[in-house]
């Protein structure tokens, strides 16, 4: 016969779970709107029936159940949503990171608008139309001049403006490795937790809450592949290379190029520079490995900062850094082109028969100098004494300094010109000076030959029906044959020195031969835009950076509402409802007072046993 008190112990059991279960409730009521957290649920189970089959048995009926117990305090969660909430979160981590660069890029380059480069340039162009129409006029000469100064300010703004841009964005990725090698030295911590507890054969689930949300950060930084291990633990690998494994990191380094951009590697040593993740080594130091990045905020910055001396990550986009070198090279188309046409003309200063040979905007060496956007200047000529702008496509005054060819405007109309001008890469050959009295007749006599696709074709120029006034009347006759033998060369003055130029690579030089020009260079190559105008150059670089803005708005956007959706799917799983659980806590708070009715009943029954049975009768 079983114990009387046996009640007891069901009823004790049943507070207990029952108060265990009104614990975990009001434990979820509390984090409601803790960040992270996943709603738990205490497993009832009963407890063991008696009495278990046995040989020699009593006659009572079937098992008495004894009760029940919590068998665990269980954590819902679905691991498969988690999988796919953190790739989308990798995957809005890239484009936002893009999307946030651009917006700053968009804001730099201000297009359309009458105050960015593509409005500036067209004031500048619309000077040298007005001047070519009064030549003269010393005031629309220093409208020229101001344009051109407006022009060099509008480069140097938006070059410096980007470069301070590629900066920041260079910072920024410090700060993502400085954040990522913080989740991973906290996620190894909590791994060595979790083991300790598990191991002890409870449920951790407050830490394991703390660890997924520390994952769902690592996830928007890079794109890693998580392995939850049996004993509790989490490995977390990035490129195939384990970030975190067990209670060990693998810390992410940053090796600064010579221009102090940073190359994002994995660091075999943090221990040699603590407190800092930038290593001290150089970027190409062989005993650095890369990582390998396929999405991610961190490759988003990248892609936008572009790459690090031999480095890969950000090569694909390399969004400023290409919009830089695009900017230098219309910098540059700008200045060749323009000062190849000022050099053949003349000034209001110049009395000789030859052009000026004057840059309007200061011109280096073309292979010392790649940042054309960051250096361009209108030349100090132009600035201090705005009569030295070549307007004039002969000489304006005589020998004597008598004004000549009044309302000569044809060169300014030339550089006007440059507005609708398909640019191309030029190949040019210049010679040595040439000094010969004006007017004359005789002397520009002879021969020269012109190699071009591997032909030699002489020129041959005979003397002039009536003697050539100025060096540009040469260089017309010379234009002249040049296009008679149907020749894709030209040739211009540029000061006392004639430069002949083409197009094609297919030219290959000029031998002087009988003509008094000698002393050719070899072929040197001027690499321009191509094929098209500087205006329609421009545009198509703002069109481009708009196109790719759109993608990532678009991309963020879609991204957005995926990740609502998913979130929204885990919630359902793991998030906690009010509602819900007033409705577990009355629930189980009924179920508690019930047990508790239970026991006082069972106390009753044991109370007539002890204290009545037998007394009846005395």
């Amino acid at each position: 016969m079983r114990s009387m008190f046996l009640g007891l112990e069901i009823g004790r059991r049943a507070i207990m779970t029952q108060q265990t279960a009104l614990d975990v409730t009001g434990h979820n009521v509390a984090n409601a709107n803790t960040e992270g957290y996943s709603r738990q649920v205490a497993v009832m189970v009963t407890t063991p029936a008696y009495h278990s089959p046995a040989l020699t048995q009593n006659l009572s009926v079937g098992q008495i159940g004894t009760g029940v117990k919590v068998s665990e305090i269980r954590r819902l969660r679905d691991g498969f949503v988690d999988m796919q909430v953190r790739d989308e979160t990798n995957t809005t981590g890239y484009w936002q990171a893009l999307q946030t660069a651009l917006d700053k890029i968009e804001a730099v380059i201000n297009e359309p608008s009458d105050e960015g480069l593509r409005g500036v340039l067209d004031n500048f162009w619309q000077a040298w139309q007005d001047l070519s129409e009064s030549p003269e006029n010393e005031s629309v000469r220093q409208v020229v001049a101001q344009r051109g100064m407006a022009v060099a300010d509008t480069f140097h703004h938006i070059y410096n403006q980007l470069q301070e841009l590629r900066e920041d964005l260079n910072s920024q990725v410090k700060a993502k490795v400085d954040e990522l090698n913080s989740y991973a030295t906290q996620i190894a911590d909590l791994n060595l937790q979790i083991q300790a507890i598990t191991i002890a054969g409870k449920e951790p689930n407050d830490l394991k809450d703390r660890r997924d949300l520390l994952l769902d950060q690592l996830a928007e930084i890079v794109d890693a592949k998580i392995v939850y291990e049996l004993d509790g633990m989490v490995t977390v690998m990035v490129g195939g290379t384990p970030l975190v494994q067990g209670i060990t990191t693998m810390k992410v380094g940053l090796n600064a190029d010579t221009n102090g951009i940073y190359k994002v590697v994995w660091d075999p040593d943090p221990s040699g520079h603590p407190g800092t993740s930038i290593t001290g080594d150089p970027a190409d130091d062989p005993g650095y490995t890369e990582l390998h990045l396929k999405s991610g905020e961190l490759l988003g910055l990248l892609e936008a900062r572009g790459p690090a001396d031999h480095s890969t990550l950000g090569s694909e986009r390399n969004l400023v850094p290409d919009l830089m070198n695009r900017l230098n090279l219309m910098a540059k188309t700008v200045v060749m082109t323009t000062n190849a046409l000022h050099r053949a003309g003349y000034s209001l200063n110049n009395t000789t028969p030859y052009p000026d040979g004057l840059d309007f905007f200061k011109q280096a060496n073309e292979d010392s100098i790649t940042e054309w956007a960051k250096y361009i200047q209108v030349a100090d000529e132009i600035v201090s004494d705005p009569k030295n702008i070549a307007a004039a496509l002969n000489r304006t005054s005589d020998d004597t300094g008598n004004p000549v060819n009044f309302g000569d405007g044809a060169n300014a109309l030339k550089i006007a010109q440059l507005k609708h001008t398909l640019n191309r890469n030029e190949y040019w050959t210049a010679s040595d000076e040439i000094d010969v009295t004006f007017p004359d007749s005789t002397q520009f006599q002879g021969n020269f030959t012109v190699r071009y696709g591997g032909v030699d074709y002489e020129i041959t120029m005979n003397a002039p029906a009536e003697p050539y006034q100025d060096f540009q009347e040469v260089v017309n006759a010379i234009s002249g044959q040049l296009e008679a033998m149907g020749l894709n060369v030209g040739v211009r003055a540029e000061g006392k020195r004639l430069v002949f130029y083409s197009s094609s690579d297919q030219f290959q030089g000029v031998t002087g031969g009988t003509f008094p020009a000698s002393g050719f260079s070899n072929v040197a190559a001027r690499t321009m835009i191509q094929q098209v105008t500087v205006d329609d150059y421009w545009r198509s670089q703002v069109s481009s950076v708009g196109v790719i803005s759109q993608e990532a708005t678009r991309m963020v956007e879609n991204q957005e509402v995926l990740l609502d959706q998913l979130e929204a799917k885990r919630q359902a799983t793991s998030g906690v409802s009010l509602d819900e659980e007033m409705v577990n806590m009355i629930k189980f708070q009924h179920a508690y007072n019930a047990a508790a009715r239970y026991i006082t009943v069972i106390d009753e029954a044991v109370e007539v046993i002890v204290n009545r049975m037998g007394v009846v009768g005395r």
